[in-house]
């Protein structure tokens, strides 16, 4: 039994993201928040997305009619315009009326594209056996799995029998673990070439400089610079005091800026902090596997330099008080109360054994289950392929 209130929860949520970043709420790349999506760029990645699926129905023989199409969850139409090139019909879906507005204008050249408003849980405004395709990703992953089962069942009822449904779906989370064993480094991986250049033989405490780092990669493993889930590489560096004890941990941070080769060799600047008080100090630089170790745990020699810490010739300066926060206008606070809250990304999971039992009740036959990563690196996520009988 679908609840009412979640999923009208769940509508305000959406109609909060296409009122404050449409774009954003639609492709959340952590890079594009803030309306920061180029508009060709964001449409480009749509048309990318349908021709790898058509190809990829093609390769397994999924055929299907060009007549008429169902994209649910459509957003702005970053996959329905460019589905609505391969069929004769295509009707995007979305819970969102601002979406829907912003799709249309988005598609005002393409007369072959219309775009819908759903406020229900389910697909009552469409008839039985209307589409030859009922097509959706990225949308039902945010969706509360009972809701999600419904819908699902929907598609396949305003499909046309012979056509396909296809849909992309979470099916579990995958554990800190699994993702460390996943992207952890090979044993011989971990044996690192550095040298440093540009290190000034004195600093201030507390005060920055920029060295050079030489990175060679010694090992016989290929160091990609894009390792997800938070296990990238970084060149980064300690302070130790002249006994060789540690003075100050983890200090500066620098991605490494490119794959390496076995044997490749890269430059990367590196800015450190000295320590806050004078002394001998040793600059130590080594890699690290964030969430996995440290090079030198694995035996791979670190680069060192001495620098003099200085006393600190800056003026103690008393911190300013922090600004009042200014008070949202009226129009605003009003927005706020109409959204309650902040919209978020919720992510579901259904189970595959759940997906496929809804499927064969519906009136499907479950062609291929393709695991496509589309949800990110902790979930275990595919696109569903069915055809309706």
């Amino acid at each position: 039994m679908t609840d009412l209130r979640q999923f009208r929860t769940l509508a305000r949520n959406w109609e909060a993201f296409a009122q404050a970043d449409p774009l954003f709420g639609v492709l959340s790349d952590p890079t594009k928040f803030g309306s920061k999506w180029d508009l060709d760029e964001f449409f480009k990645s749509g048309s990318a997305h349908i021709d790898k699926w058509l190809r990829i129905l093609a390769e397994h023989d999924a055929t299907f009619a060009r007549g008429a199409c169902l994209d649910f969850g459509c957003g702005v139409g970053r996959l329905t315009i460019p589905l609505a090139q391969h069929f004769e019909r295509t009707v995007g879906i979305d819970v969102s009326s601002s979406m829907i507005a912003t799709a249309r204008k988005y598609a005002r050249l393409t007369d072959r594209v219309a775009f819908v408003r759903n406020p229900h849980p389910d697909l009552r405004q469409l008839h039985d056996a209307t589409f030859d395709m009922v097509h959706s990703c990225l949308v039902l992953q945010h969706i509360p799995p009972p809701v999600t089962l419904h819908y699902i069942a929907e598609f396949l009822r305003v499909t046309k029998p012979g056509g396909l449904v296809m849909f992309q779906l979470p099916a579990a989370t995958i554990s800190e673990e699994a993702l460390t064993t996943r992207y952890t480094l090979p044993d011989d991986g971990f044996n690192a070439g550095l040298s440093l250049s540009a290190v000034p033989p004195q600093l201030e405490a507390e005060s920055s400089a920029t060295v050079v780092v030489t990175v060679t990669n010694r090992s016989a493993a290929t160091w990609r610079h894009d390792i997800p889930a938070g296990r990238h590489l970084c060149i980064a560096n300690h302070w130790l005091r002249a006994d060789g004890s540690v003075w100050v941990a983890d200090d500066g941070r620098a991605r490494l800026p490119e794959t390496l080769e076995p044997g490749a060799s890269v430059e990367v600047p590196l800015t450190v902090r000295a320590p806050s008080a004078a002394g001998e100090a040793v600059l130590d630089v080594d890699l690290v596997q964030e969430r996995v170790c440290w090079f030198a745990q694995r035996g791979s020699q670190t680069a060192r330099a001495a620098i003099r810490v200085l006393p600190s010739t800056a003026p103690q300066r008393t911190p300013a008080a922090p600004a009042p926060t200014p008070r949202p206008g009226v129009l605003e606070r009003i927005r706020r109360r109409f959204r309650r809250g902040t919209p978020t990304f919720e992510m579901h999971i259904v189970a595959r054994r759940d997906v496929e039992r809804v499927i064969a009740e519906s009136g499907g036959v479950l062609l291929h289950a393709i695991d496509d990563n589309a949800a990110g690196d902790r979930w275990l996520s595919y696109t569903y392929i069915c055809r309706k009988t």
